[in-house]
């Protein structure tokens, strides 16, 4: 009621004014008119009515006026409260869709950071696994090496039966023949020892070079794994240390009024030992100026990028694309 009566004070004091006035010449008027004689036969004064009657439409016709006035003035004022309504409408519809976009940003950090926590999970899962296997495998080594082993000996204690039954029967045989050819066959079963010792020799030698490369191509594979695993495993851990750091940018990021869900940016970063962003740049960006604008405000705001989970995986230069997803 105070704010109506302020607003409109000065439409207010004229009418009363205005009203005032009126009323004060209509009664001055009937009040100071001289009293004359009345001619004969002449009834109420004509020029008296007639004036009273202009001065009633007057004031008729500045009623009319001014109540006119008040209802433009009113009608003027529930438009302009009707526009003030549909903005107020209209702010807090915003506002609704900038707390709702707030709401899935929110939601989006939390899934990403679940999807990074299970990654991790699934790949410290496939280390173990991989460890397991290694063992698995140094015991199937061992166990070769025991079978080649207890081999080497089954085969040691077959040749040296053989050679003994061989022995035998040579003998058997020198005792039936002739005494007269007693040195020649100890000549023939010394050529013939030295015979089996030099193929004996050759086959241990045989076994043995046998053996080595087989352990040297077992020794080789299990390098091989070993290094590839650990090419994978760093490999993984330089993707999410370049997750982390895009996520740490898009945590500075405010999102342009308009922009395309396609839209992304190359952006390179230069840091020092201890995460300090010393330059960066942005190139390449598919969603416009504002968007590419953006993403160099995101990355001014950006002094120092996390520590990586390993120190091998530092690079002082990080490459990464941009996207508002």
């Amino acid at each position: 009621m105070w704010k109506f009566l302020r607003r409109n004070s000065l439409f207010i004091t004229l009418s009363v004014i205005l009203h005032g006035l009126l009323i004060f010449l209509l009664f001055f008027g009937l009040a100071s008119k001289p009293e004359l004689p009345k001619p004969p036969g002449a009834g109420q004064p004509k020029n008296v009515i007639k004036a009273v009657a202009i001065d009633a439409a007057t004031i008729d016709d500045e009623k009319n006026r001014l109540k006119m006035a008040e209802q433009e003035r009113l009608r003027k004022e529930q438009e302009r409260q009707k526009q003030l309504d549909a903005k107020a409408k209209k702010a807090e519809q915003l506002r609704l869709q900038e707390q709702q976009k707030l709401v899935e940003l929110k939601k989006q950090q939390a899934e990403e950071r679940q999807k990074i926590k299970q990654q991790k999970l699934a790949e410290e899962k496939r280390i173990e696994e991989l460890k397991q296997k290694k063992r698995l495998e140094e015991e199937k080594i061992k166990k070769l090496k025991a079978d080649a082993e207890a081999l080497e000996k089954k085969q040691l204690a077959e040749e040296k039966k053989r050679k003994e039954q061989e022995a035998l029967r040579a003998e058997k045989a020198r005792q039936e023949a002739l005494k007269k050819k007693q040195e020649e066959e100890r000549k023939k079963l010394a050529a013939i020892e030295a015979k089996k010792k030099a193929e004996e020799k050759a086959r241990q030698e045989k076994l043995r070079a046998a053996q080595a490369i087989r352990e040297k191509a077992l020794r080789e594979q299990l390098a091989a794994e070993e290094k590839a695993e650990e090419e994978r495993e760093l490999q993984g851990v330089r993707l999410r240390y370049i997750d982390t750091i895009a996520a740490v940018v898009k945590a500075n990021w405010r999102r342009p009024p308009v922009l395309s869900e396609d839209a992304s940016c190359q952006v390179y970063v230069t840091q020092i030992p201890g995460g300090e962003i010393i330059g960066y740049r942005v190139s390449r960006c598919s969603g416009g100026t504002a968007f590419q604008q953006s993403v160099e405000t995101a990355l001014g705001k950006t002094s120092h990028l996390p520590e990586p989970p390993d120190p091998r995986v530092f690079d002082r230069q990080i490459r990464f694309t941009f996207t508002p997803k």
